[in-house]
């Protein structure tokens, strides 16, 4: 397998135009049963406004792509994965690691501690199931457990953050699941229905998770060991923010 390099880009302004370009047809090229082209003309704020992005480059082009954005509820901050895409033949390997590890070493290292609230919205269980593979403390969260044993405080904060996110769409915090919040793109993007290989993940989406419908994902950190232990299952190093000196 190819050598692969991640690349960080200090927002979409920071992105070369040609390089845009690329990155929208090597997707296409690497992702042959996924509607890559549709999905990003439709969700062109990804690639001109996301606050974070990284890029994973082959000699054969871009073959990965992770989009955040910096955002605020309420007075509460949290950062928002706008997209995750992985070329299907690096899917199973180590892409998309790669591609959060990046990205959050470098939030991280803005922030001078790793985000407390991470949020996503998905169709897949792949994404899901990466996500849930971050509950690496005892104090972490991840919604929604499928099992419906979430907390009434987290089950709030998601209501609170689909209600940000998704406005006009109705909200389960029961299931985690954004009715509509897919917006235009539909499951026809997949091409398939798409699976990640745990039993009880693929069939929760596949009851739960309707052809527009998303399932709002969040993983909630909130004490600083569970951020540091988070930090640590992705390379990542904590740096102190610097002392200020008292005149």
């Amino acid at each position: 397998m190819s050598h692969v390099r991640f690349r960080y880009f200090d927002g979409a302004a920071s992105i070369p135009p040609d390089f845009v370009h690329r990155i929208r047809t090597d997707l296409a090229r690497s992702m042959p049963r996924h509607q890559v082209a549709d999905y990003l003309t439709t969700k062109q704020h990804i690639l001109r406004e996301s606050d974070h992005l990284v890029t994973a480059e082959t000699t054969n082009g871009c073959v990965g792509l992770i989009a955040a954005t910096a955002r605020d509820c309420d007075g509460r901050p949290f950062t928002y994965i706008e997209t995750l895409l992985v070329a299907e033949e690096q899917h199973g390997g180590t892409v998309a690691f790669g591609l959060v590890a990046r990205m959050f070493r470098e939030i991280t290292r803005r922030l001078g501690d790793f985000p407390e609230l991470v949020a996503m919205k998905t169709y897949t269980p792949k994404a899901y199931a990466l996500m849930h593979r971050f509950t690496v403390h005892d104090d972490i969260r991840c919604y929604p457990s499928l099992d419906g044993s979430d907390p009434d405080q987290l089950r709030h904060l998601a209501g609170r953050l689909a209600a940000e996110l998704s406005p006009e769409c109705r909200f389960d915090s029961r299931t985690g699941v954004v009715v509509h919040g897919g917006g235009t793109v539909g499951s026809d993007f997949w091409r398939y229905r798409p699976r990640s290989g745990n039993r009880s993940v693929d069939d929760f989406f596949a009851a739960e998770v309707g052809e527009f419908d998303r399932l709002l994902c969040l993983v909630h950190a909130p004490t600083p060991a569970a951020r540091t232990t988070l930090a640590t299952a992705l390379r990542i190093t904590l740096t102190p923010a610097p002392r200020q000196e008292i005149a």
